[in-house]
């Protein structure tokens, strides 16, 4: 997956009730890549995740999700 990372991001579990996120800011180099992530309905609240977390558990985009 290329650097930097795509702006829209889809959470593979619930993270305080929400599953889609947005990019605010990223860092690192190589291994230690980071990406700071907000979720849509709160955008006070922030997830700091790695790179390789992202890239491999997370979906690119938003996904729509059955319902709960």
């Amino acid at each position: 997956m290329k650097w930097p990372p795509t702006l829209c991001w889809t959470s593979p579990t619930t993270k305080n009730g929400n599953r889609h996120f947005q990019v605010k800011s990223y860092g690192g180099k190589k291994d230690k890549r980071w990406v700071q992530l907000f979720p849509l309905k709160d955008k006070n609240s922030l997830v700091k995740i790695s790179w390789d977390d992202l890239k491999t558990n997370w979906k690119s985009g938003w996904k729509i999700l059955p319902k709960d």
